[in-house]
Parts: C-alpha cells; sequence; structure tokens
C-alpha cells in the first residue's frame, strides 16, 4: 500500500459541538494532554468509562478482554443468537463476553479454545482488530517499513494502521509490536479509526486501485510528488554528508562511477521484485563492483525500500543503527547513490560507500 497519506499523525477527532467539553472529564486527563480529544469523544459515546475516583488512569495497560469490550462497544457488535465461540476461558458471566463473542463471530479475533481475556494487549495484536474491525484494506505495496516488524509478522495490518495515520510507530523506524498498550494508546487509536471511518463514508477518504492506496482528499496534496532519479542522488548524498559535517567527519565524494552500479542495482531490485544485499542478477555487492571494473579497498552498502523521499530515507538510515554506521564510517572515502521504482509503486534505495 502506498503512503500517499502524509508520515505525521495529527490527532484530531471529528467532535461535534454537542459533545465538546470545557472542562476535563476526568482528574488525570487535563485538555492538554496529547490523547485528550479521543478519550472525552470516547466517553461521550459511552465506548469508555472511568474509575470511581474520577480517574481515567491513562497509563495503566489494557487487557485483552478490556480492548474487546472498547472495540465492540466502538463497533456497535452484538454477536447472533446461535452462535457459541469455542474459548474455553470466557465465560457467559464475563463483563466482554457478548463484545468477545461478536469478534469472533466477524472472524476479529481468531475463534479458538483460548482468548486469555487477562493477557495485556500487544500493539500489533490492536494493529489487527483495529484493521479487521474496520475493514480496512490490506494489501502488499507497503510505502512504510519498520525495523522490528518482520513480514510473518502480522506485518500488513502493522503497517495499513500506520499508513492510515490510526497508529505510529515508537520511533520513525521502530513500531515495537510486543509491547503493550495503555488505556490512553487504545484511545487515541480507536478515536482516528472512527474518524477514518466518518471520512471513508461521507467519501472524504477513499481507496484508489489503480495506486493501492487510500486517498484523504482533505489534504492539499494527496499525491506526492514525482523524485526526479537524477536529483535524488544528488540529494541523499547531500544529507549524508550533512549528518557526517554535523559530527565532525570528513565528507564523501560523490563517485559517479559508484552511483552507476548502484543506480543499476536500485533498478535490479524494482525489476526483479527482492530486496537483499545479493542481487539474483549480479551476486554480492563485492562480486557486483568487480563486474562494472570498480576498484576499491573497502566498501559498504545501505539499501531501502518504500520510501517517499531522500529525507525520509536518510531519516530512516540514521535510525537503525547498522546503517547509520556504515553512514559514519571514516574510512570510507566515496559514495554513489541509486533510486528506482518498480511497476507496483514500490520505490528501492541504494548507498554504494567505498575507499579507492
Amino acid at each position: 500500500m502506498k503512503k500517499w497519506l502524509t508520515t505525521v499523525l495529527v490527532s484530531i477527532l471529528l467532535v461535534s459541538a454537542s459533545s465538546s467539553v470545557s472542562a476535563a472529564t476526568f482528574k488525570d486527563v487535563s485538555t492538554n494532554y496529547w490523547a485528550y480529544p479521543q478519550i472525552e469523544e470516547l466517553y461521550s459515546k459511552d465506548i469508555i468509562s472511568g474509575y470511581n475516583d474520577g480517574s481515567f488512569k491513562p497509563g495503566q495497560l489494557v487487557t485483552r478482554g478490556q480492548a474487546a469490550k472498547i472495540i465492540g462497544k466502538a463497533l456497535k457488535l452484538t454477536p447472533s443468537e446461535n452462535f457459541s465461540s469455542n474459548f474455553t476461558d470466557v465465560p457467559p458471566t464475563h463483563f466482554a463476553y457478548n463484545e468477545i463473542e461478536a469478534l469472533a463471530e466477524k472472524g476479529i479475533v481468531a475463534n479458538s479454545t483460548k482468548f486469555n481475556p487477562n493477557d495485556p494487549l500487544t500493539r500489533a495484536q490492536m494493529a489487527k482488530i483495529i484493521v479487521e474491525g474496520f475493514k480496512i484494506i490490506v494489501d502488499d505495496h507497503h510505502m512504510a517499513q519498520f525495523v522490528d516488524v518482520p513480514r510473518d509478522y502480522w506485518h500488513g495490518y502493522i503497517i495499513t494502521l500506520a499508513e492510515t495515520e490510526i497508529s505510529q510507530g515508537v520511533t520513525a523506524s521502530k513500531f515495537d509490536p510486543h509491547a503493550s498498550v495503555t488505556r490512553a494508546q487504545l484511545s487515541a487509536f480507536i478515536g482516528r479509526a472512527l474518524e477514518f471511518d466518518t471520512k471513508r463514508e461521507v467519501g472524504t477518504i477513499t481507496y484508489d486501485e489503480k495506486h493501492k492506496m487510500y486517498v484523504d482528499k482533505s489534504k492539499p496534496t494527496p499525491f506526492p510528488k514525482v523524485i526526479d532519479v537524477k536529483q535524488n542522488a544528488v540529494e541523499t548524498i547531500n544529507l549524508v554528508n550533512k549528518e557526517r559535517k554535523a559530527k565532525g567527519i570528513n565528507q564523501l565524494s560523490h563517485d559517479l562511477d559508484l552511483t552507476e552500479i548502484a543506480q543499476i542495482k536500485a533498478e535490479d531490485m524494482a525489476k526483479n521484485g527482492y530486496f537483499d544485499h545479493t542481487s539474483p542478477t549480479y551476486g554480492s555487492v563485492g562480486d557486483m563492483l568487480a563486474t562494472f571494473n570498480y576498484t576499491w579497498t573497502t566498501y559498504g552498502e545501505n539499501i531501502a525500500y518504500g520510501y517517499r523521499t531522500p529525507e525520509e530515507v536518510v531519516t530512516g538510515w540514521i535510525n537503525s543503527s547498522g546503517h547509520y554506521r556504515n553512514m559514519m564510517n571514516t574510512n570510507f572515502t566515496n559514495i554513489g547513490s541509486g533510486y528506482a521504482t518498480s511497476t507496483n509503486g514500490r520505490t528501492y534505495w541504494v548507498h554504494i560507500f567505498s575507499k579507492k
């Protein structure tokens, strides 16, 4: 899914005049608290509630049972009379029994023998439940990436939630999928999902089948500018040298021969649909340098995919320790840059470093 929606997540909820409040409802959630709008909105809709002492406890972790109750109420779900789940740990007397049954019936949660209602809800689990619950389209054309979200661990759900701006990473490059979700975080996620759903219902947000992406028509420029391939090479190198200069490290020379090789590698990944330092066409980086008669004494390579602009990809490399070590390696003297886009719109970026 291409990330046409901006990477900056703004916690704005469509709050009607009738549900706005002049003072905070909960004593521990001030009006300037980051999740205040969503907490107030969900409270006004009887989706969440506080405690008898007037607090909300925003930092308290949410259990799977509590999350099912809140999400089920947000989606207005009730189970069919003739449906019975396979859960052996959720008796009819459980406070979230109806919501858990409804989520299982709709296929939003797996209908297995155990639901584990007392376990903390993880960020990855939250992503799956919200994407499935709000029927958000998941596809494989991702423009966002997190270094701690492998392909075989609910990758589509997590990336989809990030690209629709319902959630975000804990940093620019990490999602922390195993971390537990707090009451404030879940309120913000559901609040944003409800806003997304409202915009989708009225046609402000639509899904573009051609580009495999959601487009928010309320944004002034829903489509990103086309990146000039030649200018991209110069810009990413400038950004790397800017970072090196800030750290007092020697500037790298733009090596045109190395850029040609990096460009070939980027185009090879885009054409053949792989993402790896070893090319099925040219072999390892060392093999590739030899193939194109490039002489060196040491080399390194950074690759990335899915980033939209030179600023985004260099920031991603800066936030990744291994890539950053290459970027700041004082042994390197030269750099080449490559950029290519596949037929389905996925972007590929390559930096090759060397000392001649």
